[in-house]
């Protein structure tokens, strides 16, 4: 009884580890680091930067005209949407463009299905943009453009006090038919407000996949430690267990569980390489998953070759009711 005591106190402190390393983590990303309102020779009022994408967001209004500036991680296209109907972008009135050869480009889209854009010039409406500028730097692409607050036609969306539904979105491909992949989400912002909390409305946005593994694994190992230690608790006055030797394992059980530690050793280290290599985060969650397999693989074998089984007898008394 005391060895599985020990074994779900380990359980229960590898959870609580994993889950602190990643509360740490996660509180250590969402630190905003200090940015300059002055983009591309114009100084904005209003900055806004979302956390999934990493997207900046600035903007100013002057009298009637809206000016914006996106910074983007991204090598290609950024874009920013405005109040899609649904499904998805279906509707929104988009901005988008990119940095080739020195050269900025920039079209204004309508998404006429949850998930295509045309220009908004072949869906009937017109170019609302009044003036834009771009460029390309080692860090991403930046990108502003001025419009009017009111809409110019059909499908233009109108800048209006209230919350609007704003997407946001990235590309490294400098085609606006490049598709965005995970770089995008999808928020709520004022734009007339200057101290409003600008909220993601996109289920944990904040968190990337690995991030949300490691969570999972650690709640996992939390649970199964203090069910262990609840099953210790509860059976501490049964009789004493009777003992079941193992035979001596062979030497091609302790080869297969070498293997599996070298297999855990390597993956360990190929995850802690991804984390500092910008690899996509799925891949990351995919690693982290395949590492705690093999940890959860180790232990089962080593538990079938060489621990000892325990045969635990207790008398139960019936109490039927009637």
């Amino acid at each position: 009884m005391t060895r599985y005591l020990k074994i779900s106190i380990i359980f229960f402190v590898i959870g609580i580890i994993i889950l602190g390393f990643t509360t740490y983590e996660i509180i250590h990303n969402n630190q905003k680091p200090h940015v300059s309102m002055s983009v591309l020779g114009t100084k904005y009022t209003n900055h806004f930067f979302d956390e999934k994408t990493k997207i900046n967001v600035f903007w100013k209004i002057d009298k009637s005209k809206i000016h914006f500036a996106l910074e983007s991680p991204g090598k290609g296209w950024v874009g920013i949407g405005f109040n899609p109907k649904g499904p998805v972008m279906n509707g929104a009135d988009i901005f988008m463009g990119f940095v080739k050869n020195g050269k900025t480009y920039i079209n204004e889209e309508y998404a006429n299905t949850p998930y295509s854009h045309e220009p908004i010039t072949q869906a009937g409406g017109k170019d609302c943009i009044l003036s834009y500028k771009g460029e390309s730097t080692p860090d991403g692409t930046i990108l502003s453009f001025e419009r009017n607050l009111k809409s110019c036609g059909l499908h233009d969306k109108t800048i209006a006090n209230k919350d609007m539904t704003v997407m946001l979105a990235y590309s490294d491909g400098k085609d606006f038919t490049k598709y965005h992949g995970p770089n995008h989400n999808e928020v709520h912002i004022n734009f007339f407000s200057k101290n409003a909390k600008h909220k993601s409305y996109m289920i944990a946005s904040h968190l990337t996949s690995y991030q949300i593994g490691l969570i999972a694994w650690s709640l996992l190992f939390i649970i199964v430690g203090i069910i262990g230690l609840a099953s210790t608790y509860i059976e501490k006055n049964t009789n004493k267990p009777e003992l079941i030797k193992k035979d001596n394992p062979s030497i091609f059980s302790f080869l297969f569980i070498m293997t599996l530690i070298i297999a855990e050793v390597v993956c360990a280290a190929y995850v802690i390489v991804e984390l500092y290599s910008g690899t996509v985060n799925s891949i990351i969650g995919l690693s982290i998953g395949f590492n705690f397999i093999l940890m959860a693989l180790i232990v089962l074998f080593y538990r079938k070759f060489n621990i000892d089984d325990e045969v635990i007898t207790q008398d139960i008394k019936d109490e039927i009711p009637w």
